[in-house]
């Protein structure tokens, strides 16, 4: 790999960027609980019953709805609920050349094998054949809210390994090559004014064993581009079910090595488990963002209950150097119960703040 990586090794990164924050900002992971009359319209456009414009006005209006709620609620860096998007996966594969999309159903984790979706199927070399929309969608957003706002991405080997490979013999060459795609689609979006890039890649807790190579690609896909980038590593979230086995554990402190500026782990529905490693091995100057909120729990936090999470953490992580998210994305929750934990977040984070 030593050519495709010969920008990464030679270059130094030169961060310019400028995301407001203040102490412990909050923020969200991503999705945003997907209301039912969207996947109605959706399933109408399919029937061909509803037009492509028709598609889009229902879109805008569910994201701005997701936004109207995130004000409401205090947060202080927000996304549009990646709600124009099908699932995190089946966005990127439908805008990229190399995919199908017509697989037979597969397992989408590795730790139950009931939980399928169809597969799609990669059966030639992958390759850019123009925008996949994050910009276009990031812009959107900004135009419609005040507040600092970010941008998610299905990191490279997430979209590998939801796939069926029918054509590469190397996966790192598979996933070096999304890890292209996606960088091109990082600058697009940069370039139109985004400050804050999140990479999702739930799948490495899965995998620890090609973590060194993995750190690696994802080094070379941001080197040198002009934003502050954040890492979000779970232990999936499909129906509010995990999806990987795994522990964190697992990835330290080879995880460590990234250049991301922000870590952002689960903490709330594993007592912490994230807190001994960072005791053990620590941040390397990195912010963490901390789950706070239990996305797999039914029941709405209290502010309290957020608030002692949170102090839990000055322990072994300087405040200046947390944010506070929910653990994983809210896709699959009722809106008054995602819109709730939110609220609870936000309090639990003023109770903190007074105190200190």
């Amino acid at each position: 790999m030593g050519g495709f990586f010969s920008i990464y090794f030679n270059s130094k990164i030169n961060i310019k960027h400028k995301v407001k924050t203040k102490l412990l900002t909050t923020t969200v992971v991503g999705s945003y609980s997907l209301p039912k009359w969207l996947e109605v319209i959706r399933e109408l456009h399919k029937q061909g019953k509803i037009t492509d414009e028709e598609l889009e006005e229902a879109y805008d209006n569910a994201v701005k709805s997701c936004i109207k709620d995130q004000e409401l609620a205090g947060i202080d860096v927000i996304t549009d609920g990646e709600l124009r998007r099908e699932t995190m996966v089946y966005f990127f594969t439908k805008r990229i050349y190399g995919f199908k999309n017509d697989g037979k159903m597969k397992p989408i984790g590795n730790l139950d094998p009931s939980i399928q979706m169809p597969d799609p199927i990669i059966f030639d070399k992958v390759r850019r054949t123009g925008s996949i929309g994050i910009a276009r969608h990031w812009k959107f957003l900004k135009e419609h809210t005040s507040k600092d706002t970010k941008v998610t991405i299905t990191g490279p080997q997430m979209l590998a390994k939801r796939a069926t490979n029918e054509y590469y013999s190397d996966e790192r060459e598979l996933i070096r090559d999304l890890a292209e795609i996606l960088r091109e689609e990082i600058i697009e979006v940069v370039q139109a004014g985004c400050k804050l890039v999140q990479i999702d890649e739930p799948v490495w807790v899965g995998y620890p064993e090609d973590l060194p190579w993995l750190v690696e690609i994802f080094n070379w896909m941001i080197d040198g581009i002009d934003a502050k980038f954040c890492l979000h590593i779970c232990y999936g979230n499909y129906q509010l079910k995990r999806l990987f086995k795994g522990q964190y554990a697992d990835l330290f402190p080879a995880l460590l090595d990234v250049n991301a500026h922000q870590l952002s782990l689960e903490f709330a529905v594993n007592d912490a488990e994230p807190l001994e490693l960072f005791k053990k091995y620590g941040t390397r100057d990195k912010e963490i963002v901390v789950g706070v909120i239990d996305v797999k729990d039914p029941k709405v936090e209290t502010p309290e209950v957020v608030a002692n999470r949170i102090k839990r953490v000055f322990d072994v992580i300087p405040p200046e150097k947390v944010w506070l998210s929910p653990d994983c994305g809210m896709k699959f929750m009722p809106r008054d119960r995602a819109f709730g934990k939110l609220c609870a977040m936000v309090r639990g984070a003023e109770i903190v703040r007074s105190d200190l």
